[in-house]
């Protein structure tokens, strides 16, 4: 049962990343640096994020994920680095495409901190995580 709210939640999040254009290239000109699109990153962490979490189905399995989504955390510290280099409309641009994220990676914080056994493992990546968001908003 706990496995199951685990895996709807990132069902939710796969759905969430088809509104926010997961890699589709929908990603403003505005969000370049170098030629790398900083929104295509932000979708390529939620993307992985998402897979991590679908791989857990038991807590050998969480204790897995830990390394992936500390990762995954360390890729969102780059990540928050170069958001001061974008121009305004870029910072924009990313803080709108957080804002639409954050309510589904909050829920599935959520979820983990709410289920017992989990929320020891995977809690402190996903409530980073959650931080990390919002220092992009």
């Amino acid at each position: 049962m706990i496995f199951h709210r685990l895996a709807s939640g990132a069902l939710a999040l796969v759905l969430l990343l088809g509104l926010v254009g997961c890699g589709g290239g929908g990603n403003s000109p505005e969000m370049e640096l170098g030629g790398i699109n900083t929104g295509d990153m932000l979708d390529g962490l939620l993307a992985r994020t998402m897979r991590a979490l679908d791989s857990v189905n038991s807590m050998e399995s969480a204790k897995a994920a830990v390394p992936v989504l500390e990762a995954i955390n360390d890729d969102y510290d780059d990540l928050i680095y170069h958001i001061p280099n974008l121009s305004e409309k870029g910072r924009a641009d990313m803080s709108k495409k957080a804002k639409s994220a954050m309510p589904q990676i909050q829920d599935m914080a959520r979820r983990i901190n709410d289920m017992p056994g989990l929320s020891g493992i995977l809690g402190p990546s996903m409530n980073s995580m959650v931080e990390k968001i919002g220092m992009l908003l």
